[in-house]
């Protein structure tokens, strides 16, 4: 069972930050580590992804997480790039609580890469805020990144990222652990904490992605 609620309401103060030139960092791919790489998805012009593509083979790309529910870009992948191994892992960006099964997916797929020192991952769902970003959490404390310093990590190498389910995740890993009621309250407390202190304004964002996407 899920220790508390996802606290949207962080996401609603005067105080948050709005990156600059938001729009472009959608389909920029943003390490976070020499491994984990985060981004928007392949554009819907073949042309286009195409470019992109390459550029991801270019940087050293092996693997591709998918946690988009509205789409995949498996057959472009194979057609184009097959020695990309691709995992779709899609699932609608709601804001509903996401389930243990998907983190346990989300684990497996990333412990593939994560093993493998040759291999490289981009994490991306459609803007590669929210999804995309909370999958690369999931990622790198199962791998044994301190929750804060996951975040931190994240943040700072994509500046539009939300996180919004590492609330989900924490206590999911927490309590798969064994952790007591109190450790996994105080993770989650230290999670909370994190976002209060590091507003993002989600809201200019994805105005600011969806902007650049109508264009």
């Amino acid at each position: 069972m899920k220790y508390r609620q996802t606290p949207h309401h962080l996401f609603g103060s005067n105080l948050q930050a709005r990156p600059k030139n938001a729009g472009a960092i959608w389909r920029t791919l943003c390490w976070v580590n020499n491994q984990v790489a985060i981004s928007g998805d392949l554009s819907e012009y073949d042309s286009e992804a195409l470019v992109q593509l390459n550029d991801w083979e270019n940087q050293g790309i092996t693997d591709i997480i998918d946690l988009r529910g509205e789409g995949s870009h498996k057959d472009f992948v194979a057609e184009n790039a097959p020695h990309i191994r691709y995992h779709w892992l899609g699932v609608d960006d709601e804001g509903d609580r996401r389930s243990d099964e998907w983190f346990e997916a989300i684990e497996a797929a990333a412990q593939l890469v994560l093993q493998d020192p040759s291999r490289k991952v981009v994490i991306h769902c459609h803007m590669g805020v929210n999804r995309g970003p909370s999958a690369a959490f999931t990622a790198l404390i199962t791998h044994g990144v301190d929750p804060i310093e996951a975040l931190t990590q994240i943040r700072t190498a994509r500046p539009v990222a939300a996180i919004l389910y590492s609330f989900d995740a924490v206590q999911w890993f927490a309590q798969r652990q064994g952790k007591s009621e109190q450790e996994v309250a105080d993770l989650f407390q230290a999670v909370y904490d994190w976002h209060v202190e590091n507003p993002l304004d989600l809201r200019y964002c994805i105005q600011q992605i969806g902007s650049r996407y109508a264009a």
